[in-house]
């Protein structure tokens, strides 16, 4: 059940986002409030990681201390705001990526024995509320990104050189549509609990459209199907969600992003 997350992203991946940072002149979407709060939240996510040498565990939700520092971390309106995203949200949103990815590394990771390498199968279970709402806002991040990448591609139409950007937008594309598939292939494990389930997928239907309009059809197709795999063990509401999600991956218009190849 380990998620499929980012440990770095590729220099083409940062060199668009200096790119479309000095290049579009519109007005972000994602509020300067938003970067203040993910702050803020990362830093006392910090240093509610500190006691964990005290403590022997990572921060945890049960925790009436940890608690309120990861509710504020995974507020994703607080964070990003609404739809619609543009271009210039796109610098923002994969930083914002990044440090998600991080959060749940620390989840993942995590080891009681700095000298000892972490049992990564047994912290997916042990901590799957913490991995589990992380993945969700990373869900729901990467459907935000994956909209200005959108608009971005919208520009490369005319400008002197649109291929190589064009390819530096396809990777992007290809390593935010791993993390997906990673946060789908999660809901197939049977270990996963209901309230789980019901998150995670629910994060997923939400986002369906915005995903799908950015994929290629036969990516569409493969995502429909890793949910379809996943329902004989997902509970009623989670599975009310997987259909959301594999009804909006049957859409068949494709233009913008999903046209790109």
């Amino acid at each position: 059940m380990v998620p499929v997350h980012f440990k770095r992203l590729s220099l083409a991946i940062l060199a668009l986002g200096i790119s479309v940072a000095f290049s579009s002149p519109l007005q972000a979407t994602v509020p300067a409030t938003g970067t203040e709060h993910l702050n803020k939240a990362l830093q006392e996510f910090i240093v509610r990681l500190e006691e964990t040498k005290r403590t022997k565990l990572p921060p945890r939700l049960s925790n009436s201390q940890d608690a309120p520092v990861l509710e504020d971390l995974w507020n994703v309106p607080a964070i990003i705001g609404q739809a619609p995203y543009q271009a210039s949200d796109l610098p923002i949103l994969m930083d914002i990526i990044q440090q998600q990815a991080q959060v749940t590394k620390a989840y993942v990771s995590f080891s009681t024995d700095p000298q000892k390498p972490a049992d990564t199968e047994k912290n997916s279970i042990a901590f799957q509320d913490e991995i589990t709402r992380s993945s969700a806002a990373m869900v729901s991040f990467i459907a935000a990104a994956l909209e200005a990448a959108g608009d971005y591609a919208e520009t490369l139409k005319t400008t002197s050189n649109g291929k190589a950007q064009t390819d530096t937008i396809l990777k992007l594309r290809l390593g935010l549509q791993q993390v997906i598939n990673g946060s789908a292939l999660m809901l197939s494990n049977p270990e996963l609990n209901a309230h789980n389930q019901e998150r995670l997928a629910q994060a997923l239907a939400d986002n369906a459209p915005a995903i799908a309009k950015a994929i290629s059809l036969q990516d569409r197709k493969m995502l429909s199907n890793i949910i379809e795999r996943a329902k004989p063990v997902l509970r009623d509401t989670a599975r009310q969600s997987a259909d959301r999600f594999i009804s909006a991956m049957e859409n068949k218009d494709c233009t913008g992003l999903c046209i790109l190849h």
